[in-house]
């Protein structure tokens, strides 16, 4: 049996894949992880502008054969004050992913001038 915590990231990694094979101008995947297991993700560019819509992947466990159910928290507010991590998710391997400097200039665009890795 799977535990929540790893339920809620293959949703996030099943989210982050279908972001990436749907838009290809996203070379990443933005997030913001809250204090509940869900997560708020958007595609992002080169340039570090959004790409689509912020998606809310449910941190809840699912039952076999069904959606995940609606967190409350989430329902109650957007999430936005209970992040406990952000960053970006870069697709691949270690040798795949774009130049240190490139990441950080991507996430200082995305998350403010204290972004780090």
């Amino acid at each position: 049996m799977t535990s929540s915590n790893d339920q809620s990231e293959n949703a996030f990694n099943d989210a982050c894949r279908k972001i990436l094979e749907e838009d290809p101008e996203a070379i990443g995947v933005s997030f913001k992880w809250l204090d509940c297991g869900c997560s708020l993700i958007c595609g992002v560019s080169a340039k570090g502008a959004p790409l689509g819509l912020l998606v809310h992947v449910s941190g809840q466990p699912k039952k076999k054969g069904h959606r995940p159910p609606i967190c409350l928290k989430c329902k109650r507010d957007s999430g936005l004050d209970r992040v406990v991590w952000q960053g970006i998710h870069w697709p691949g391997d270690e040798s795949e992913l774009p130049d240190k400097e490139l990441r950080l200039a991507i996430g200082r665009i995305v998350f403010g001038p204290g972004y780090s890795e």
